[in-house]
């Protein structure tokens, strides 16, 4: 038969429940940037993980949880009659946690990879626990379960190496009259490795009570986190200019410090409040703790003025602007620009003409001596290459390009390398 239950009376039992959770809960990195997490996926069928370390449980997929040492991945606390029949702490529909029949052991273990390398600083690790045995179970001195986390990176010498604060154990999870997950966990701290930055943390956790009556529980939402309040600045841009080259515009910038730095978009905008387009991308160092040197040439600039801005990505699609710097570009005089000097077999030349003509240009050596002439049709934005140079022997050469009425267009020292 349903039985109603007055409403003080469920007012009372949720608050008390709500309580405890506050009570027990820990906040060990807050404002933090969530790197991975477990939280054991949905379902109702038992299965197992592979993050559970066989030395210390062993997996038992039906029955009742009745021997030490046993687990299962599954919806419900209650794999004993005599445990908390309880979710998980996710509150997913069929949320799955890790149940557990407890005995002295290390049970789980991870290990989180990023590409671009964990950066110095302080990271957290948390987890929630409940302990299953309902209250007055084994008195009067029941087991209660206490977790132990050890948390290291794997350094330069592939060995792994403790973070500070590593291991940490937490209080012990007592027994309740209804279910409560309790929030465990501590703050740990990646030391400075010099240029090397470490790819992998192996999370491991475990029990410390000795098995008996007793010391039974789930575990469920493990997570590892970067706190926000010890984490470095991703990127410290030093300096940002711009100046005409030739034709051209010369962007110029430098890191003192990038960590997880995927790439920088140019930005352009003729305005500097609109309209910004994606004039080129650069590959970002990736982690770096000495001064990177970035440059780029824009070879078709706006006529008029040119606003420039760096659009620097995170690895993780997390980005942010530089300030906005500004140019002007005169676009009814005829520049001439060398796009790379020194050169190697190639000797490229860009132009921006007003008119249609053609040009001559010549390139003297140390003696006097014409070793190249090129005739070239120009007409606004175009580069042109000087053929067959490539068996030039390396050193200084004179590049003068003249039009039709012999104007010198560029008179300068280029170099063979």
């Amino acid at each position: 038969m349903k039985k109603n239950f007055p409403f003080p009376t469920i007012f009372l039992f949720l608050l008390l429940v709500f309580t405890s959770v506050i009570l027990n809960a820990q906040v060990t990195c807050p404002n933090s940037t969530i790197l991975w997490s477990e939280d054991f996926g949905t379902g109702t069928t038992a299965t197992s993980s592979p993050d559970i370390l066989t030395s210390g449980l062993f997996y038992q997929p039906t029955g009742e949880l009745a021997s030490e040492g046993s687990y299962r991945i599954i919806n419900n606390t209650q794999q004993k009659p005599e445990w908390q029949a309880s979710p998980d702490h996710t509150g997913n529909g069929n949320g799955k946690m890790l149940v557990v029949n407890g005995q002295a052991e290390i049970f789980y273990q991870h290990r989180v990879t990023s590409l671009h390398g964990f950066v110095p600083g302080t990271y957290a690790v948390s987890l929630f626990l409940m302990n299953i045995d309902t209250a007055g179970i084994c008195r009067p001195n029941p087991l209660v379960p206490v977790a132990t986390v050890k948390v290291e990176y794997l350094s330069q010498s592939n060995t792994w190496v403790s973070l500070g604060g590593s291991p940490y154990t937490a209080e012990p999870v007592s027994q309740t009259t209804s279910p409560v997950w309790v929030n465990q966990g501590s703050s740990f701290t990646l030391p400075e490795t010099g240029a090397f930055f470490p790819t992998e943390i192996r999370i491991t956790v475990g029990d410390g009570t000795v098995g008996g009556c007793g010391n039974d529980f789930a575990m469920d939402d493990v997570s590892l986190s970067l706190c926000a309040e010890a984490a470095p600045t991703p990127v410290e841009l030093i300096n940002f200019t711009a100046h005409l080259a030739g034709n051209g515009v010369r962007l110029d910038w430098s890191t003192s410090q990038e960590l997880n730095n995927n790439y920088f978009h140019i930005e352009r905008s003729s305005d500097g409040n609109s309209n910004w387009a994606v004039v080129a991308t650069l590959s970002g160092a990736g982690n770096s703790q000495v001064l990177k040197n970035y440059n780029f040439f824009d070879a078709t600039p706006l006529s008029g003025a040119n606003y420039y801005r760096l659009k620097q990505v995170d690895g993780d699609g997390n980005f942010k602007y530089s300030r906005i710097i500004n140019i002007k570009v005169d676009r009814q005089k005829e520049l001439v620009s060398v796009l790379a000097n020194p050169f190697h077999n190639t000797l490229s030349v860009n132009f921006i003409s007003a008119i249609p003509q053609v040009v001559s240009a010549r390139l003297i050596d140390i003696t006097g001596k014409q070793v190249a002439l090129e005739e070239w049709a120009v007409n606004g934005n175009s580069a042109k290459d000087f053929a067959n140079i490539n068996k030039l022997q390396p050193g200084i050469y004179i590049l003068t390009i003249t039009n039709k009425s012999g104007e010198i267009l560029y008179n300068n020292k280029v170099l063979k390398q």
